[in-house]
């Protein structure tokens, strides 16, 4: 500290001479009356002027504050000519208390010790904390409930000050580090302040949703936990300065150090105890009591308690729990798959059946152009395929029909139809009607158009408006399907009702179908791939449940998956149906409901395409792949300068 202060003092190797004697080797080492009185007149030179500035108000201010295993020390300093001149020392032995406490603790209680001790020199003006305990400085900048409790305290009689901490390496502070060691047991004022610290500790610990019991087991378990033991003594004493030099058996804890205390015993890690090793797997038996969900349990074990991948060990839990499992919430919406833009109309169309004002209707609608037929029928199938052979002879037999699994569309001779007039017929997943979103959104249209029409207007006259109508991509169904324009209640000119080429429809139907595909991933996510073989459950449609177990027996399309169940039943499910029984990933799942007009996930043909003169190759190898989402790799490179030594 002399050496330290020494350009403040004159003549400094005259006033020391007896002292620097001593070192010399060639001397016996003998503190006289010589010695001991040069000691004390350095003692009195360091603590008055020229050494010791008097305070101006006008200049910057500093405080260089420091804490030993035993006591306080810290430096008023100012600036003057680019250099700072220490004003005022302070210093004070910790309590039998605050030994105990952690060194960041100890470190802001050095300066929580100066700023108050120096108050009526920095209270009311900006001013600089200096410390050599780097953690200190990220610690100011978290609010409160992120703070071990008896930092808790400190900060808040700290927020009086206009205080900015700022890291300094201990080997520049000199001055504080040598008055934490050589401290003044005379300070009793702030031995009473630190039963404020106390209390604020006690307070907060006892409002903790634990029993009294409770917290006595948790002392008592840290205590016989070898590691917990290990992590109290590194708490207390001090951190290494690097991770490699921490004791493996604590390094878990190392990006948590700055928030970690011990209180009577326990570990906290802020206001939360850290929990022994013996009484975590009980701890997680009450956590999931009640069933709340994964995301829920992890909220309530955060409130409470800690150990190292504890969100782990939640989600473990409520993942292997049956009931949990049971209730879980529907899977989330994977990317979409949509059909394939056919390259010419009615190539492919979709139907579907409905009931409106007490009759039975089907619609089919062509992929190409969304235009839409409808017939009214009885529910006999060979109602439906006397519908759809006169849709077919209006506008020609299509390549592929796509339907849901209506008894309408299952029947022999629905496949014999489908046979005998040389078109495939493939079909949606069982309870998944999103597959057949096209169908789906027509039919929502029409029953609209029907509904408006019961007023005493013409349901035709309103389907064929919309059929002139222009869509988004700005052509009408008539105009995609036709070439043409079609004649309405509206004038329009005799030119455009001229039939065009199609290409451009196509185009713009890929546009759209690409922006729609781009807005309903953004909350999408691709689930695991099924293998035949794998255990699996399926969600019950009508209450929510994963009760029914089975096994994957193929994938009969993207995304469609036949199953044999535990009773010998073969059912076909879509893959969010279906929940892969196995260790869990720790993510959670969420409710995605989006309903995308002519997208859908894309099936495979229930049955086989026969030969047709209309179907090209290139239309039947359309359907798109499932693209698998790999996680980002770091791509890594030797330097050049060890490449070029090779």
């Amino acid at each position: 500290m002399v050496t330290y202060l020494a350009k403040f003092v004159p003549q400094l190797s005259t006033q020391s001479a007896p002292l620097r004697i001593l070192l010399e080797q060639k001397n016996e080492w003998i503190w006289s009356h010589e010695q001991e009185e040069c000691f004390l007149k350095l003692k009195e030179i360091l603590t008055s002027e020229p050494v010791l500035k008097f305070y101006d108000p006008e200049k910057s201010t500093r405080i260089s504050a420091d804490a030993s295993q035993y006591g306080l020390g810290a430096v008023l300093l100012q600036q003057h000519d680019e250099q700072w001149l220490p004003v005022a020392y302070a210093s004070r032995a910790l309590t039998s208390a605050e030994t105990r406490y952690a060194q960041i603790e100890k470190e802001l209680l050095a300066s929580l010790y100066a700023c108050e001790r120096f108050h009526q020199y920095v209270y009311g003006q900006a001013f600089e904390v200096e410390t050599d305990h780097k953690p200190l400085v990220s610690i100011m900048a978290k609010t409160l409930n992120d703070c071990p409790i008896r930092i808790q305290r400190m900060l808040i009689r700290l927020h009086k000050y206009d205080v900015h901490m700022t890291y300094t390496p201990g080997k520049y502070m000199y001055a504080a580090d040598t008055l934490s060691r050589a401290v003044d047991k005379g300070e009793s004022a702030d031995r009473e302040k630190s039963t404020d610290i106390q209390a604020y500790v006690n307070m907060i610990v006892t409002s903790l949703p634990v029993s009294p019991d409770r917290t006595e087991q948790i002392r008592r378990e840290t205590n016989a936990d070898e590691i917990m033991t290990q992590l109290k003594e590194t708490i207390i004493k001090g951190w290494p300065k690097n991770k490699r030099d921490c004791p493996l058996n604590i390094q878990d804890y190392w990006n948590h150090r700055a928030e970690l205390t011990v209180v009577d015993d326990i570990v906290l890690k802020g206001s939360r105890f850290v929990i022994p090793f013996s009484l975590r797997k009980q701890m997680l038996q009450k956590i999931r009591e009640g069933h709340l969900g994964e995301v829920k349990c992890k909220r309530r074990a955060r409130d409470v308690m800690y150990w190292p991948r504890i969100n782990q060990d939640v989600s473990q839990i409520t993942m292997s729990c049956e009931l949990c499992r049971t209730y879980r919430p529907k899977q989330q919406a994977e990317p979409l798959m949509p059909h394939p833009v056919p390259h010419r109309p009615y190539y492919k169309v979709g139907a579907d059946l409905f009931d409106c004002g007490g009759k039975s209707y089907i619609v089919v609608t062509d992929y190409f152009s969304n235009y839409p037929e409808v017939g009214a029928l009885s529910t006999a199938s060979k109602a439906v395929i006397s519908y759809l052979k006169t849709v077919f002879a209006r506008h020609g037999v299509p390549c592929e029909l796509f339907s849901d699994n209506a008894a309408q569309f299952s029947s022999s001779e629905f496949a014999a139809f489908a046979k005998e007039w040389g078109f495939s017929h493939s079909t949606s997943s069982p309870t998944y009607p999103r597959s057949n979103g096209l169908a789906e959104s027509s039919v929502k249209i029409v029953k609209n158009l029907m509904k408006k029409s019961e007023d005493g207007s013409d349901f035709q006259k309103s389907l064929m408006i919309y059929r002139s109508t222009p869509l988004q991509n700005g052509l009408s169904p008539a105009q995609m399907l036709m070439g043409r324009r079609i004649r309405s209640n509206l004038p329009v000119n005799e030119d455009l009702l001229t039939p065009k080429g199609a290409h451009k429809v196509r185009k713009a139907k890929e546009e759209q179908k690409a922006k729609q595909k781009q807005l309903h991933d953004r909350t999408a996510k691709h689930l695991p791939m099924l293998k035949p073989g794998d255990a699996v459950r399926l969600r019950d449609i009508t209450t929510g449940t994963w009760r029914q177990q089975g096994q994957v027996e193929a994938e009969v399309a993207p995304r469609s998956y036949r199953v044999q169940m535990e009773s010998g039943l073969s059912l076909r499910r879509n893959r969010t149906d279906l929940q892969l029984q196995q260790q869990p990933t720790g993510k959670d799942t969420t409710v995605q409901e989006t309903v995308q007009q002519d997208t859908t996930d894309c099936a495979e043909p229930a049955s086989s395409c026969p030969d047709h003169a209309g179907c090209s190759p290139k239309a039947k190898s359309a359907s798109p792949a499932v693209e698998r989402q790999l996680r980002p790799r770091r791509l890594i490179q030797p330097p050049q300068r060890l490449i070029e030594m090779c």
